[in-house]
């Protein structure tokens, strides 16, 4: 385990360049006086680590020095293996360079010849494939210029087209890092120049993004900024912060058994919290849907299979849409007759 510490303590020095020892410390979950014990134990193996003292000091690597690939264990270069290049990776641009980097790893620090056959030693035993069934993916052309300033510590000079009413707008923003949900490409970014009070990060969907042009002036990321937290909570507080309109329908039977088609995994919640099924199999379920609208549009594809308690507009809207089609498809109707609104 302490050779697994020393390894790790050289990488992430080779990562972040200059470290405090009581990060390095909280890092690896050690102490302090653990750290300095590590780093002569990292000199005297010939890894040229620098312990600066003093205000602006710190620990790192003698500039120019990479530590070598035959540091990785076995196992570790059977992980980074069985999953080949993934299509995000590709979409970074990073395709060829990741296959490299297989190559080498397979060659000088992964297991012996014959311990991965097959495809294991070139296109991985794994795929990643993260989009939803019959979702096609964005066009994001300004992607890789985004990634390529993450990579630089660069500001971009962002062109951003917003939802709805395509407002166009242009900013200069300091990114943090690169987000892809369900195949959806997201940029968590600050606008440049803030305060440390003010930075607060921004999520912009890369699709929307009109231009980015990288800029000369370094990017201010904080330094102990996560994304993975900050995707956590600000995705929690984007799911509870959507409009939602409450509605009460009755259901039956063979409407409940098609919910999760329709609805997806979402729907479990609200049927855990309904009540039990009345004496034919109905259930009265209250379900969550942006504006009334669109709760009668999904739900009008049930027919008479579920009846909308409440609220009242909503059963309107589903009468206007009844009568709509009957008069789309009565009989003796002809291509002229009047258009579905």
């Amino acid at each position: 385990m302490r050779a697994d510490r020393l390894v790790s303590l050289a990488l992430l020095l080779q990562a972040r360049g200059r470290m405090s020892a009581r990060a390095l410390a909280a890092e690896l979950e050690v102490s302090v006086r653990t750290v300095y014990r590590d780093l002569v134990s990292l000199n005297a193996a010939g890894v040229p680590v620098v312990a600066e003292p003093g205000r602006g000091g710190g620990c790192r690597l003698v500039e120019g020095y990479r530590f070598p690939l035959r540091g990785l264990s076995a196992s570790e270069a059977e992980a980074l293996l069985v999953l080949g290049v993934p299509a995000a990776v590709a979409e970074l641009g990073l395709a060829d360079a990741l296959a490299a980097a297989h190559r080498k790893i397979s060659v000088t620090a992964g297991p012996r010849q014959g311990d991965l056959a097959g495809p294991a030693a070139g296109s991985g035993l794994v795929h990643l494939d993260m989009p939803r069934w019959f979702h096609t993916g964005e066009d994001v052309p300004q992607l890789r210029t985004l990634a390529g300033a993450l990579r630089q510590g660069r500001r971009v000079l962002l062109g951003y087209k917003r939802g709805g009413g395509g407002t166009r707008t242009s900013r200069a923003v300091d990114p943090f890092g690169l987000v892809n949900k369900a195949g959806i490409w997201y940029l968590v970014a600050s606008a440049a120049g803030r305060g440390a009070a003010d930075r607060e990060a921004a999520v912009f969907r890369v699709a929307r993004v009109t231009s980015a042009r990288v800029l000369s002036e370094p990017s201010r990321r904080p330094r102990d900024f996560d994304l993975a937290a900050f995707w956590d909570g600000w995705s929690a507080s984007f799911v509870t912060s959507r409009p939602a309109v409450q509605v009460r329908v009755r259901a039956s039977p063979s409407a409940l058994a098609a919910f999760g088609e329709v609805f997806g995994d979402a729907i479990q919640a609200a049927l855990d919290a309904a009540p039990p099924p009345d004496g034919q199999g109905y259930r009265v379920v209250t379900l969550s849907f942006e504006h009334e609208t669109a709760a009668a549009y999904r739900l009008a594809g049930f027919g008479g299979r579920l009846e909308v308690l409440s609220p009242a507009a909503v059963r309107t809207r589903l009468v206007e849409i009844a009568g709509q089609i009957l008069d789309r498809y009565r009989p003796g109707q002809d291509e002229a007759g009047s258009a579905l609104c």
